[in-house]
């Protein structure tokens, strides 16, 4: 699955320049015209409700933490995009939400995302969708989570529940209480569960690539960024999820995070042998509530562990929490760096390699990790935050 992600990403970068003629000429035939993003923003201007501006960003020059000569992150400066809100009107014209989540009106395919050639994919079903209309209708993803760039919790939190987030706090709370949401449904259970404590109930939810939407009013939110989310997003994710996951505060408790699949520890019993002698829980790999993943996050004052999605609940740290990362030398990714000083969290990062780098082909990568070390590491953690 590594290899086939790896090679998608690079043959869709050397052979979307050539494609985007013919596919928007077979859109043409089809009665579509695929807007790009810049002309999505436009035509939708005049129907924004919201906006969340950019912002400039400066990531710190991260060292590794047992090797100050060798260097996990440069400084980096960037601007995050800005985060949008729309109500669209359909009005007169046909209206549609199509099998990838995208909103097609007037024979227009709104590309609020990343690309909107997914809507050609629905076009071939041997069979239509049965029509569903709807008042008010919440869509909030234009792409399926088909396991190559979509995947899992960070893709859902940040491209669909954040999203929800933004729209719950630019509407009245009767509209948001009575919208149908749509898109392609992922089928988890962290999905099901993060959609009920919103308020939708079943009915409620609709999977487009089944049931066709016909909405009068359709709320659209735009993402632009994976890596550094818009930090407005960020925190209404907080201020609107948190209430409904919280739990009564325990004991502070230092964690070690396992991986069952991919980028595990190839030497995990020895590092598990480690931890334990300096007081932390070895949390297993398995599927858990956000109820139970905002427990053992909000309680915990240091977290360790291979980079991976389960990152995503930092959101839930209190600020001063320590996060050391452990990576595999060619996929060394910034986006929990940049996550953990929006949310005020300590943040350190470790590679045994000599060499660091970001290659996809590595995204799978299992971690060795010198235990010596890691012992290092830690006292010099611990040594820092007494002093």
């Amino acid at each position: 699955m590594n290899t086939i992600k790896s090679t998608y990403w690079r043959i869709r970068a050397h052979l979307w320049p050539l494609l985007k003629g013919p596919t928007s000429l077979l859109a043409g035939v089809l009665g579509y015209k695929l807007l790009s993003k810049k002309q999505t923003v436009a035509y939708l201007n005049e129907y924004r409700i919201t906006t969340h501006p950019a912002s400039a960003c400066t990531l710190p020059t991260v060292e590794d933490a047992a090797d100050p000569a060798k260097i996990l992150f440069r400084e980096t400066h960037f601007t995050t995009a800005p985060s949008h809100v729309w109500r669209y009107e359909s009005g007169t014209h046909k209206t549609t939400l199509l099998p990838c989540g995208l909103l097609l009106t007037d024979g227009k395919v709104l590309n609020t995302d990343y690309w909107a050639d997914d809507a050609l994919g629905g076009v071939f079903r041997p069979t239509p969708r049965p029509q569903q209309p709807v008042h008010t209708l919440l869509a909030p993803l234009g792409h399926y989570f088909e396991g190559v760039k979509f995947v899992g919790y960070y893709d859902f939190m940040f491209l669909i529940a954040a999203k929800l987030c933004r729209i719950k706090e630019s509407v009245p709370d009767d509209v948001f209480r009575k919208a149908v949401v749509a898109y392609p449904l992922i089928g988890t259970d962290y999905e099901r569960e993060c959609l009920d404590l919103m308020g939708f109930s079943p009915e409620r939810i609709v999977d487009s690539r089944l049931t066709e939407v016909r909405p009068q009013v359709c709320y659209l939110g735009n993402h632009d960024n994976w890596m550094y989310q818009n930090r407005a997003d960020v925190l209404l994710l907080k201020k609107h999820l948190e209430p409904l996951i919280r739990t009564p505060q325990t004991g502070r408790t230092r964690l070690y995070i396992s991986r069952a699949g991919r980028r595990r520890i190839v030497n995990e019993a020895d590092l598990a042998a480690l931890l334990t002698r300096y007081d932390f829980t070895i949390i297993d790999d398995k599927p858990r509530s956000l109820v139970e993943q905002y427990a053992l996050y909000h309680n915990a004052s240091f977290i360790i562990g291979p980079h991976g999605a389960s990152f995503t609940n930092l959101l839930w740290c209190q600020p001063g929490t320590q996060l050391l990362e452990l990576f595999t030398a060619r996929f060394v990714q910034s986006h929990f760096l940049y996550l953990a000083q929006v949310l005020g969290l300590r943040y350190a990062g470790y590679c045994q390699d000599a060499d660091v780098a970001l290659d996809y082909r590595a995204i799978g990568s299992d971690i060795l990790v010198s235990i010596p070390d890691l012992e290092r590491c830690l006292e010099e953690i611990f040594a820092e935050k007494m002093g």
